[in-house]
């Protein structure tokens, strides 16, 4: 569906599934951008049961640069996420979840002119504005402007992914992923084990919560969960320094200790898992300084 561009400067990468009611300005967010370079927009389209598609397919009759994937059974997010991004043939890729969008019409202008300019950086963010859509408020993400590490981001996932533009080449065969519940979080670690992020100040995106969200809504322990997931997964197949790997173990570690305040039955389990990676000595006395 569509017409895929030809040498596109940048691909979009959009994952939707039900997400009839958002697609629209999603999609019209990306469309508006203005640029010196060609664009094409690939959709991961997860089988909606809605007419999340319907709405797409509209849009693709008249828009060239839209690629719209079609699956014909729900792969799930990550599986889906990884297909989407091996399609995409630009040298810069962004990202745009289905029920975000964007506010700058000059967003990835900006960033592909400042790749260019500064190439001892994988990718570019900015800042971004978050929608409390049960509220109806609004409440700006404003973090330094700066150079984004490896090391900055093994402690917590300090990037609003809707906001990023990276380097294709910085990221290889992605199917270590799959198994995971997150795919932002190791996908930025693996590019920035190459090549540093850059953070620009301006505000250039809107990340919506609300109750058809996924991460934003789900409980402590979960998330905890399937960030000990991702931190293995990362050591396990991402190429690193001694000094990173040593860095990651020290975050497996650390959210191993707070688990056990959500899981106190599963502290024998936890505790085997956190010897495992490099822990010493461990009691229930000696996690309340870890506990939040």
């Amino acid at each position: 569906m569509g017409v895929n561009v030809q040498s596109p400067m940048v691909s979009v990468c959009v994952i939707t599934y039900n997400q009839e009611s958002y697609i629209q300005q999603c999609l019209e967010s990306i469309l508006g951008q203005k640029t010196d370079f060609d664009v094409e927009i690939v959709i991961g389209e997860d089988c909606s049961s809605d007419k999340t598609a319907t709405r797409i397919e509209k849009l693709a009759e008249t828009n060239e640069s839209i690629n719209l994937l079609v699956n014909n059974t729900n792969l799930g997010v990550l599986p889906n996420f990884i297909r989407t991004l091996g399609a995409c043939k630009g040298k810069y890729i962004a990202f745009c979840e289905g029920d975000d969008y964007w506010i700058d019409e000059n967003k990835l202008q900006k960033q592909v002119d400042f790749l260019d300019e500064h190439p001892k950086y994988g990718g570019v963010s900015t800042n971004n504005r978050w929608f409390f859509e049960n509220e109806n408020t609004y409440k700006n993400s404003i973090l330094n402007e700066g150079e984004i590490s490896f090391e900055t981001l093994s402690e917590s996932n300090q990037i609003n992914s809707q906001t990023i533009l990276f380097k294709k080449e910085l990221i290889k065969e992605l199917d270590w992923m799959k198994t995971l519940k997150i795919g932002d979080w190791p996908l930025h670690l693996l590019v920035t084990s190459q090549q540093p992020y850059y953070r620009l100040p301006e505000i250039t995106t809107v990340y919506r919560v609300h109750s058809g969200g996924v991460h934003s809504l789900l409980k402590e322990e979960i998330k905890l969960r399937n960030r000990l997931e991702v931190l293995i997964a990362v050591l396990e197949h991402v190429e690193l320094t001694n000094e990173r790997k040593e860095l990651l173990n020290e975050s497996i570690r650390n959210t191993l200790k707070k688990l056990i305040s959500h899981r106190p039955g599963d502290i024998n389990s936890i505790r085997q898992k956190y010897y495992d990676f490099g822990g010493t000595f461990l009691n229930t006395t000696l996690l309340k300084s870890y506990i939040k």
